[in-house]
């Protein structure tokens, strides 16, 4: 079956091991759900994939909404998981990655493992950080999406994005990526060599400041910031799988 084309949220009934997959700032679960699917295929665990409050409508509706609301939507799916699985992996793509760190680090009894795919940590170039200072900044800025090396695979996302959210963005990326040392889970980390969205060297601080003791970085050679859609999405599932059964 094609999950390429589908940016619903949705939830795998599997094991008592469950993952909450988060998708990307301005995307949808389009962005993960063939991974999710692929994921609950090959280990049988619960999958739950979720809409971050603000996405899957329009621009102007993720105007309306900041960092705590992305960090409550992606809460709220964990408890919900919680419910029936007594084993949680939290993943997510860009800044579903990020969010995956900051729940990691501040509900540790809640997050047993943690896989991030170019997770973002607030290490930006300048030019994406002066537009947050102009003096007249502008409603709406270009969006970010479809940053994928593969020829026909697409991502839904919004070709928008509202001002005021990129400084919510800022925020979250910044704080968490401060926070890192006081992630102690098991982490695996993948990295794009090529990423026009997150900065690489994002992946290479994750694995640097964490204060877990089991960190493994894998680097993704053939896909650019939506690895998730990339040619190495295959990969990404098996060395998620075999990490989430370890």
């Amino acid at each position: 079956m094609d999950y390429d084309t589908d940016p619903r949220p949705f939830h795998l009934k599997g094991s008592t091991t469950g993952v909450l997959l988060l998708h990307g700032f301005t995307s949808t679960p389009q962005s993960v759900a063939y991974v999710g699917h692929a994921i609950h295929a090959a280990t049988g665990a619960s999958v739950s994939v979720p809409l971050l409050a603000g996405h899957g409508d329009t621009p102007q509706a993720l105007a309306q909404t900041g960092y705590r609301d992305w960090l409550a939507s992606a809460e709220a799916a964990l408890d919900a998981l919680r419910t029936t699985c007594d084993h949680v992996v939290v993943a997510g793509l860009s800044l579903g990655g990020t969010i995956a760190l900051n729940l990691a680090i501040r509900l540790p009894d809640r997050v047993d493992r943690v896989i991030t795919i170019n997770g973002s940590t607030g290490i930006y170039r300048p030019d994406q950080v002066a537009k947050l200072f102009a003096d007249q900044p502008t409603a709406f800025h270009p969006g970010i999406g479809s940053d994928i090396q593969h020829p026909s695979r697409k991502e839904v996302c919004y070709d928008q994005i509202p001002t005021a959210t990129l400084r919510e963005r800022f925020i979250l990326t910044c704080a968490t990526g401060l926070m890192l040392p006081d992630l102690k889970q098991p982490i695996l980390v993948f990295q794009s060599r090529q990423d026009h969205v997150v900065a690489p060297e994002n992946g290479l601080r994750i694995v640097r400041d964490v204060g877990s003791s089991d960190v493994t970085l894998h680097w993704l050679e053939r896909s650019y910031h939506v690895a998730t859609l990339d040619h190495d999405r295959d990969t990404i599932v098996a060395r998620a799988a075999a990490f989430i059964t370890g």
